[in-house]
């Protein structure tokens, strides 16, 4: 695959803005020019990002005054991993020191979150956003937040330990958020019976079937997105989840699917789903071009897609969702073939 080796933005990013509307004027114009190279693409983002925490610092700075502790606003989801597409929502937390600074941490928050959505990026649907009171907390009832999650053992209590592994810090003190991460894999390596990690396997284990009997590519069959093939979830996610799951087993900190396939490639054998996961990172932002809503940024319509392309995505699929199968089985049963 052919990569840009890195994002090398105009001299515009050395200054800061004054507007989160000027914020999104240069996203649009850059992501026109890194669109289909997803290294590229993910290190705009990460810029744009960046500027716009500053932008809400400075603006919570005038309304309460310089932050009164350390702090690090971490990022979730496809960020977290750098998997964005060219479009993108938010999914993000704080996490600070002392406990009585959450009046001005929420604040700040706040203002990030509405910062970001003016520079163009999404509201969580989920409320995954350093605003709500359950994303940004003191660093000890972060801890403690993750031990009850853990705990509490339910599909949702899991789904936000699993969002909150894939975080990465943008801005601050990064060793608050390894310190949270930490505690989390303590966990995983006191749990001698494996539980924990089965749980998780039984929470991002059912996803639906892309390829049919056959051998066409299985489309949704009613919804606002009737005829259309779920990339994300059906062809996508296996690569992710599978990975993660490893990740927590080996206790590999580095939140990116990519990073965790470097990690864990030669020790399971990883290197052709490797590969076909990066292939599919370069076919999604091809064949996502035109798609202009969000909510639509995940569904593709075949009809735009070549024979080849067609040919190419069943294969995607399909490894994907054997990798996920084959780490389904070690974990689950300890099986060591792949």
């Amino acid at each position: 695959m052919a990569h840009i080796q890195s994002y090398q933005p105009s001299d515009e990013m050395d200054r800061r803005f004054e507007r989160f509307e000027e914020i999104r004027d240069y996203r649009t114009e850059q992501l026109k020019q890194v669109r289909l190279n997803h290294q590229a693409l993910n290190q705009c983002h990460d810029i744009i990002m960046k500027q716009t925490v500053l932008l809400a610092m400075k603006q919570t700075e005038s309304e309460l005054g310089p932050p009164p502790t350390h702090f690090v606003f971490f990022v979730m989801g496809s960020a977290g991993r750098t998997e964005q597409s060219v479009l993108s929502d938010q999914d993000h937390g704080i996490i600070y020191e002392n406990v009585e600074h959450q009046h001005y941490f929420l604040a700040l928050g706040a203002n990030i979150e509405e910062g970001l959505v003016k520079a163009g990026y999404e509201r969580c649907d989920g409320m995954v956003m350093a605003s709500n009171p359950r994303w940004c907390k003191e660093k000890t009832a972060w801890k403690n937040q993750l031990q009850q999650w853990i705990e509490t053992d339910t599909w949702e209590s899991l789904r936000y330990l699993l969002t909150f592994f894939d975080s990465r810090s943008l801005v601050g003190t990064e060793e608050l958020l390894y310190e949270a991460k930490h505690s989390l894999l303590t966990v995983v390596e006191e749990d001698d019976n494996g539980y924990f990690l089965k749980r998780v396997v039984e929470n991002t284990g059912r996803f639906k079937r892309g390829v049919g009997l056959f051998g066409q590519l299985l489309v949704e069959t009613g919804g606002e997105f009737k005829g259309l093939f779920d990339l994300k979830r059906v062809a996508f996610f296996p690569y992710v989840n599978a990975l993660r799951i490893l990740a927590l087993k080996e206790h590999v900190l580095e939140p990116s699917t990519i990073g965790r396939f470097n990690r864990l490639a030669d020790a399971y054998q990883l290197q052709a789903y490797q590969a076909s996961f990066e292939a599919l990172l370069d076919k999604r932002l091809k064949w996502q071009q035109g798609i202009e809503a969000y909510e639509r940024i995940h569904y593709l319509n075949l009809k735009r897609l070549s024979k080849d392309e067609k040919r190419q995505l069943k294969k995607l699929t399909k490894e994907g969702q054997r990798l996920y199968r084959n780490v389904e089985k070690h974990v689950i049963k300890g099986w060591s073939a792949w």
